[in-house]
């Protein structure tokens, strides 16, 4: 990854820009995730508001809250296994600029 890079300032330049690039999707996957649970409350005030005016039974409601905290579920998930993902790229980042930096000063 970082094997073009012979001038330690430029891989430190060179890993800073990519662990930033790694931490602003992170912080993307946060924002993302507070989307989705907002989102889900709103859902569910909707469904309430509905319920109460149209005399909804608690077996829709019940059915209603399932399907939403299904959706919540999956959608957690899904941002986990990508925040993993990235998680392991960070790392993979930090193993290759180490072993590029160690040879750099090997070569010095």
């Amino acid at each position: 990854m970082f094997s073009a890079y012979q001038n330690v300032d430029n891989l430190e330049d060179a890993y800073v820009i990519e662990r930033e690039h790694i931490d602003k999707q992170l912080e993307f996957l946060n924002e993302l995730r507070y989307q989705s649970l907002r989102e889900s409350e709103q859902n569910y005030d909707r469904f309430i508001y509905l319920k109460n005016k149209m005399n909804y039974s608690e077996e829709a409601n019940a059915k209603m809250i399932s399907l939403i905290e299904e959706f919540d579920h999956e959608i957690n998930y899904r941002i986990r296994s990508e925040e993993m993902k990235l998680e392991d790229d960070k790392d993979e980042l930090k193993r290759a600029y180490i072993r590029q930096l160690e040879k750099i000063r090997g070569e010095a």
